[in-house]
């Protein structure tokens, strides 16, 4: 004859609601957790997928920004100049245009996005961009790191580059 616990028994009871109040707990703990990353963005980063830099076979045309006042200057010489992003201030992983040009540089030179931390060196991005008729370019980058980051557009070959704009990320 075999013997089976009695669940009139106490304890047998007291052990039993016990394990059932053990599982119900760990289950309410791992949603309410699982809800609260996911509220957070803890779990995932939300970014759009990388591509790999291309040269654009033939690029689109783009209406021109508008160019800003600026006072007379002696000589007629163009400037490089880089547009300032629309409100200075894009979200962590949004993208956003560099658009620009650089007189020195002739169609089809590569140009360098480079980047600024604070008073740190100026670092390659991981964009490059085809200059095209009259040295001007444009293209969309993004970038997840936050805080005040500095922008310019160079020719590594002759070490020309654009002024710096500032961005604001996040």
């Amino acid at each position: 004859m075999t013997s089976r616990p009695d669940l009139r028994h106490p304890a047998a009871r007291a052990l039993g609601w016990l394990a059932l109040i053990g599982v119900a707990l760990g289950i309410g703990f791992g949603l309410f957790s699982a809800g609260a990353l996911t509220a957070t963005g803890v779990t995932s980063a939300d970014l759009p997928p990388l591509a790999a830099p291309t040269k654009d076979p033939e690029p689109t045309p783009s209406p021109e920004p508008e160019p800003t006042p600026e006072e007379p200057q002696e000589d007629d010489t163009p400037k490089p100049k880089l547009t300032r992003v629309p409100g200075d201030r894009v979200a962590p992983g949004e993208r956003f245009p560099i658009v620009g040009v650089l007189p020195s540089v002739d169609a089809g030179t590569e140009l360098q996005i480079q980047v600024k931390d604070g008073d740190g060196p100026w670092d390659d991005f991981p964009v490059t961009v085809t200059a095209r008729d009259g040295g001007s370019f444009e293209t969309k980058i993004y970038t997840s790191r936050t805080g005040e980051r500095k922008f310019r557009v160079i020719d590594k070959a002759s070490g020309d580059n654009t002024p710096d704009i500032p961005v604001t990320i996040g």
